[in-house]
């Protein structure tokens, strides 16, 4: 099966060719399990630690500041492969690109495993239950507090956050499906000159339609919990990938198209769809190459 995109993504990383490529999947796998591993650790220190008084005091904040920590190393990874990129091409020609990557592939990791977090309870990880009366307030349902059964709460937060999981697989799908590997994993900001405009109708609708399912897959955690907790940490997923998009990637376009791509922002959204739109979007969503 051909995949759209994807020799071209080869061509710019020799080195991973063959059997090598597994260095990726394992380095994706290693940042992974290192952020998600430090944030339940962060979660759950006041456990492992019950006498430290001011640990007690702080515990309904660790979350945050744990996913706040990971966040800061996650972007500030994936930022190095746009503030890197003049330095790599000089020193490294057509091998740039392949030097950045492990680097953004890294940083993602920790983006999955942020995202992941979300879905996970706090107040019933392995290392005990919250030692701060204010920690398990905030873990609980908010549907809750409305006196509905635990049975009917459940069901309705399970079957919202699998709705909106599956919108954002299907996202996600149809923007590699369309646009291809090499776009997806940002060959065109090594390469500008071998890059194409895509002038696909979903950009009259969305601006970035591969974030915009990467934030569906998240806000099925806060559906599935839909706690204190998952509204702060998926509002802090939030607000790291508009400063991402804001500050890096939408900098990058302004300076590549001027006052065209400043307008363009300003008609289309850059994170949600319109529901003048929906049509548009959906059959995106439903068409398996839309070209």
């Amino acid at each position: 099966m051909h995949f759209k995109g994807l020799d071209k993504l080869k061509e710019k990383l020799p080195k991973y060719l063959g059997w090598r490529v597994v260095e990726i999947g394992l380095l994706i796998l290693l940042g992974f399990s290192i952020a998600l591993t430090l944030m339940l650790f962060i979660d759950s220190v006041t456990r492992i630690f019950p006498h430290m008084t001011v640990l007690v005091l702080i515990e309904p904040i660790l979350p945050a500041l744990g996913v706040f920590l990971c966040e800061i190393i996650a972007f500030r990874s994936i930022w190095g492969v746009w503030q890197n990129r003049d330095r790599y091409v000089a020193e490294f020609g057509e091998l740039a690109y392949q030097k950045a990557i492990p680097r953004g592939v890294f940083g993602i990791s920790w983006i999955f495993a942020i995202c992941i977090h979300i879905y996970i309870p706090i107040d019933t990880l392995p290392a005990g239950t919250p030692v701060n009366p204010i920690t398990t307030l905030l873990c609980r349902s908010l549907i809750s507090f409305l006196g509905i059964p635990v049975g009917l709460d459940f069901t309705i937060r399970i079957v919202l956050s699998l709705f909106i999981v599956i919108i954002g697989l299907l996202t996600i799908r149809s923007a590699l499906l369309t646009f291809g590997f090499d776009y997806m994993a940002l060959v065109y900001l090594y390469y500008p000159a071998e890059s194409q405009i895509q002038k696909h109708e979903i950009y009259s609708v969305i601006r970035h339609p591969t974030y915009f399912g990467l934030l569906s897959i998240a806000m099925g955690g806060l559906w599935l919990r839909f706690s204190v907790y998952s509204l702060l940490l998926f509002f802090m997923f939030l607000f790291g990938l508009l400063a991402h998009i804001y500050f890096v990637e939408e900098k990058e376009l302004q300076d590549r198209f001027g006052e065209s791509f400043i307008e363009y922002q300003q008609n289309v959204p850059a994170l949600y769809i319109r529901l003048r739109d929906l049509r548009i979007y959906i059959r995106f969503l439903t068409k398996r190459d839309t070209e």
